[in-house]
């Protein structure tokens, strides 16, 4: 299996725990640099899509950029940590990865902030 297409089931496995939502919302991608460096909320990249989950073609394009975007960072040395879903009222992660758990509180305090600007 190439690179683009383990990328693509990755971020296909991620997306599939906001699948049984209805409407429009926006997903922030996450990108972590790579290494074993010390990672706060604000070192992360934070790239924000709408998704009209109503309209198999936004959800085509949504897959579609994140593996793009995935695999651009990926060469730039970051690579995707999880994805955000914004509900308005509540944040919902999609991450296989522990890091994203670890720091969930002090990355919805850094969603709020891009929110307000």
């Amino acid at each position: 299996m190439s690179v683009r297409h383990k990328v693509r089931e990755r971020v296909e496995k991620l997306f599939s725990n906001f699948k049984d939502l209805e409407g429009e919302f926006v997903i922030y991608n996450i990108y972590a640099p790579t290494g074993n460096q010390e990672i706060e909320a604000e070192d992360l990249n934070y790239v924000d899509i709408k998704v009209n989950f109503n309209d198999s073609e936004s959800i085509k394009k949504f897959l579609d950029r994140t593996t793009r975007e995935t695999l651009e960072n990926e060469v730039k040395g970051y690579y995707l940590l999880g994805m955000v879903l914004d509900k308005g009222n509540q944040y919902i992660p999609s991450s296989d990865i522990d890091l994203l758990k670890e720091m969930f509180d002090d990355v919805k305090e850094v969603l709020e902030r891009l929110k307000e600007e």
